[in-house]
């Protein structure tokens, strides 16, 4: 005899077993109690959410001769008798394979019949959003007028499917995620009810990967199960999950963040040989940065990840090494890479690229830049130093102007202007008694320097070295003609120059 899955064992005969639907729960018992039940539901929301299993309670709620808590009883005759699966008064529809005119047609001519058992007949449809147009305009009329003994329960996982005129018809009911505290809970309740044994790291990671489904999070713990013979630990968790180990992911996301490509490339090829799913390894890449970023930002950051100390230990030290950008930059570039899985079968390939390409803007190459620029600037203001001691802005047409220029670069950047500083040492600097000239061959960054505010702030800081005016000129168009003479020496009079 097959073995009943625990999703099925354990789905909810009440209500008050129901998790994670307070906000429907409270709303559908206060109509039963109040006697104000209506005639037509919508319950949309994302899959093992509870949608069907609350449809199934309410049906038979709302015929039970002597509800608890407005709970059917599961004791009285027409329990019983709605428990029976031949039963006509709860009438469950599958529109992905009955979604035609045809079908429509045939439930709303029976629709008439009064119910045999309860006091009212119950429709569950189930993925209404298969219905075609002409199922919909056929059972359009039923569901604005039906009989007093009819209830219509409308299930879907694709809302934005249903027609306007559907929708504006039922009371609509949004299931949420169930959170993972809570499938948490219910998966203790079910393995002492069997006898298994686990421990609290297996079971989080059980509930994190059900994400927000109950449904899925008992699919999972059932393979757990079968695999570990009833004894559900962390390790074992992860290899049905084929989820990657902890130790092995920081190995690679220090790796990356540190910039060394080969070694990270030489963990990825290492989990390769083992059969790990790539796909599988990106997810964990990013959900290792998330965390990361959950211990740098959040002070509860240990309770809300829920994950084993030994995991925390490892994340914790990078949290204080590496920055919020940077995590964040890594976190979206692995996650991105889901959406490229979908039309791609080369997926290693793209993990790779994704790896290089996140190492080799590493922060540790960042710092050694910024190194750079900050003892380039120190020498600058060295030189520039010298140049005031010996009474250079009283003789500025003397002096380098190149020297002043790029002195002036640097204290833009130091007063914030980093795209001016970047953009002042293309241009090409002569003076004369009246002036100093600054040429640009680049018409992009003309504009820019030459922009009203630019040249204002240029102006202020360039008069606190020089005495003479600035003048900023396009030289682009000059330097063009200039060439034009030895690229036709080159190539000969054929040439022609558009």
């Amino acid at each position: 005899m097959a073995n009943t899955s625990l999703y099925r064992r354990y789905r909810p005969e009440t209500f008050d077993d129901v998790i994670g639907q307070d906000h429907i729960v409270k709303t559908l018992k206060n109509q039963i109690a109040s006697g104000t039940v209506g005639h037509a539901y919508l319950f949309t929301g994302t899959r093992g959410t509870g949608k069907t299993t609350i449809a199934r309670i309410f049906a038979r709620a709302v015929n039970c001769a002597t509800p608890l808590n407005s709970s059917p009883c599961g004791k009285c005759e027409v329990c019983r008798g709605l428990q029976e699966g031949d039963n006509f008064d709860i009438i469950e529809i599958d529109a992905a394979s009955n979604n035609g005119v045809e079908q429509i047609r045939e439930l709303t001519d029976k629709v008439g019949f009064p119910p045999t058992i309860g006091r009212y007949k119950v429709y569950i449809i189930d993925e209404v959003h298969m219905l075609t147009k002409s199922g919909y305009n056929a059972f359009l009329k039923t569901l604005e007028e039906p009989p007093k003994h009819a209830i219509f329960i409308l299930a879907t996982t694709e809302v934005h499917q249903i027609p306007a005129t559907i929708l504006s018809r039922c009371l609509r009911f949004d299931f949420r995620l169930v959170p993972a505290s809570q499938i948490a809970e219910r998966l203790k309740f079910i393995f002492d009810d069997n006898g298994y044994t686990y421990d609290d790291e297996g079971i989080n990671l059980i509930a994190n990967a059900g994400q927000g489904s109950v449904r899925d999070a008992l699919s999972i713990a059932d393979m757990c199960v079968s695999y570990s013979g009833g004894d559900i630990k962390y390790k074992s968790v992860l290899d049905v999950l084929g989820a990657s180990d902890p130790q092995k992911i920081a190995s690679i996301a220090e790796a990356i963040v540190s910039g060394d490509v080969d070694s990270a490339l030489g963990e990825v090829a290492g989990m390769c040989e083992l059969g790990k799913s790539i796909p599988i390894l990106a997810s964990d890449l990013a959900g290792f940065f998330r965390n990361i970023l959950y211990i740098k930002t959040c002070k509860n950051a240990k309770q809300l990840l829920s994950i084993p100390d030994t995991t925390y230990a490892l994340l914790a030290p990078m949290a204080e090494k590496y920055s919020v950008a940077r995590c964040m930059a890594i976190m979206k570039a692995m996650n991105g890479l889901e959406g490229e899985f979908r039309y791609s079968t080369q997926h290693r390939i793209l993990l790779e690229g994704a790896i290089v390409s996140c190492a080799v803007g590493s922060e540790a190459n960042d710092n050694l830049k910024i190194k750079e620029l900050e003892a380039r600037v120190a020498h600058l203001e060295k030189r520039l130093k010298a140049l005031m001691q010996s009474g250079f802005k009283s003789t500025p047409v003397q002096k380098d102007a190149k020297q002043v220029w790029q002195m002036m670069a640097s204290k833009l950047s130091e007063k914030g202007h980093h795209i001016l500083a970047l953009a002042v040492p293309e241009a090409t600097i002569s003076y004369d008694d009246n002036e100093v000239v600054a040429e640009l061959s680049s018409k992009a960054t003309y504009d820019l320097l030459s922009d009203s505010k630019n040249r204002v702030i240029i102006s202020e800081l360039f008069a606190e070295y020089c005495d003479l005016p600035i003048v900023i000129k396009y030289a682009g168009k000059e330097a063009e003609d200039k060439k034009l003479p030895f690229i036709k020496s080159m190539f000969g009079n054929k040439l022609e120059i558009k």
